[in-house]
């Protein structure tokens, strides 16, 4: 009663009610996570849909029909234990619905003038998986093998997150989730170019999203704001699907930066980066992919071990680079024809060209090639290219999967290291004498190649004195801190 007395007065004490413990914990748990799993995917749940349930559930976990009678009464505890107020009897359909994407096209344009939002205010953030070392079938397979050995295309998954303002003149930081927190290959690298989370099998999740949203959306936003000259409490929409693996809406509120959902269902439809930026994206990734193959000293299957997570990483920034600002613009056209009215093409025109673009610059770069990739099909690349479409970003749980998870929880894995990066060597730091020596070698070899143009080698000859610089900076450093130490 201590507690109580400290944090309640006698009369709300007097009417609160007390929760029952669930007689059947297990049974409860799993069916209130398919529950809320089938609840977060728009499909509609009646009541004699979860009895039902109810029951196969039971069965999975031994409990017979005197421990539990699956009455009104028991489906009526359930509700109320959980807080289910009442449940959707026909909901939506599971397509993408057209008269849905018109309806909210015309209440996402009344939110846009209620709050005088401009394009620099508005961005869209949506997730997709990557298949990071995935090469083209046959790549993998030698002149007398059926099948690549060892070839496991979902082992090497990340997962992306990628968000841009509708003006196309702000792109936040891509956002990567991967199998391990400290994969050997970060080892020694003191900045990515990407932010880095790990989970267990590289899915998004409500924590992790909450985390970037707070963390590195919020503060990009206000500093892009910042360099606008615009107020610091400029109000800005982050427009999401409706992925499981997002928070409610109201959780992502900071100020006057919030978050709000497009309808179930029309993402394909309506969503900006659905519109052709991701896609744009993976094709950037893939030709580097497979240039870096080309100009590695050593066969595919060596090539595709020795390429790490770190160095997808950094393609994968260098790719969200190459994006054009008038792809980020046109997305939004299906959404908000208004935002950017000056382009006069039509969206299906510039996804069918950007898709025709890069299916040709990558096959400009496979017909180069001067080993068994030359020969690859055109169709075999156009396929590689879209493997990973329709990637999973977030957990989908069967019934065994949700049974387990509540019958037998599993501890936090140690993600101190990367099972993907197992093969590659531990690196030794590269000292500045080194760097110096090879950042030298390469100059003198583009100043004799005809290669490179006079004004790219000048470029070469700054970086090489800003690289002076820091050495001579790093020196500095170092002295003061042995002259501390020797004291």
């Amino acid at each position: 009663m201590k507690f109580a007395s400290q944090s309640v007065t006698t009369e709300k004490l007097a009417s609160r009610q007390t929760l029952k413990k669930p007689k059947l914990e297990q049974l409860d748990s799993v069916l209130f996570k398919w529950f809320s799993a089938v609840r977060s995917k728009g499909k509609p749940v009646t009541g004699p849909m979860i009895v039902e349930k109810a029951k196969k559930f039971g069965q999975d976990l031994g409990v017979t029909e005197s421990e539990c009678n699956y009455s009104d009464g028991w489906l009526r505890n359930f509700k109320f234990r959980h807080g289910i107020r009442r449940l959707d009897v026909t909901g939506e359909t599971l397509s993408a619905n057209q008269n849905s994407a018109e309806k909210y096209k015309d209440e996402f344009e009344k939110i846009v003038a209620d709050n005088d939002l401009t394009p620099e205010q508005i961005y869209n953030a949506d997730e997709t998986g990557l298949l990071w070392r995935c090469l083209p079938t046959s790549t993998l397979t030698g002149g007398g093998e059926k099948a690549a050995k060892g070839f496991k295309k979902n082992k090497d998954r990340l997962t992306v997150l990628l968000c841009a303002n509708a003006s196309g003149n702000h792109r936040v930081t891509p956002f990567v989730i991967g199998k391990s927190a400290k994969p050997r290959a970060f080892k020694n690298v003191t900045h990515l170019p990407v932010q880095y989370k790990a989970q267990s099998n590289a899915w998004m999740t409500a924590a992790l999203f909450k985390d970037w949203f707070f963390h590195h959306f919020v503060p990009e936003v206000k500093e892009s704001f910042k360099s606008l000259g615009l107020p610091e409490d400029t109000k800005a929409i982050l427009l999401l699907d409706n992925c499981k693996a997002h928070p409610p809406v109201d959780k992502l509120v900071s100020g006057n930066i919030v978050a709000t959902l497009l309808p179930p269902n029309v993402t394909s439809l309506i969503q900006p980066m659905d519109q052709g930026v991701i896609q744009n994206l993976k094709c950037f990734y893939r030709r580097s992919f497979i240039q870096g193959l080309l100009n590695a000293d050593c066969d595919v299957t060596d090539f595709q071990k020795k390429f790490t997570v770190k160095d997808a990483v950094y393609a994968i920034a260098l790719s969200w680079n190459q994006v054009k600002n008038t792809t980020l613009q046109k997305c939004w056209r299906k959404l908000w024809p208004a935002a950017n009215p000056a382009s006069d093409l039509t969206l299906q025109t510039d996804e069918e060209e950007n898709h025709q673009d890069a299916l040709t610059k990558v096959l400009d770069v496979v017909r180069s090639a001067d080993n068994p990739l030359k020969t690859l099909p055109e169709d075999e690349v156009e396929e590689w290219l879209l493997i990973d479409e329709n990637e999973p970003v977030e957990q989908e749980l069967t019934d065994e999967d949700i049974i387990n998870i509540v019958v037998n929880p599993q501890p936090t894995q140690n993600l101190e290291e990367s099972d993907s990066d197992a093969e590659t060597e531990e690196k030794e730091k590269i000292s500045w004498a080194e760097a110096a020596e090879s950042l030298n070698k390469f100059i003198s070899f583009a100043e004799a190649s005809t290669s490179y143009s006079a004004s790219e080698i000048i470029d070469f000859h700054i970086i090489r004195n800003k690289f002076y610089t820091k050495r001579q900076k790093s020196r500095k450093q170092k002295d003061i801190r042995d002259l501390f130490k020797s004291k």
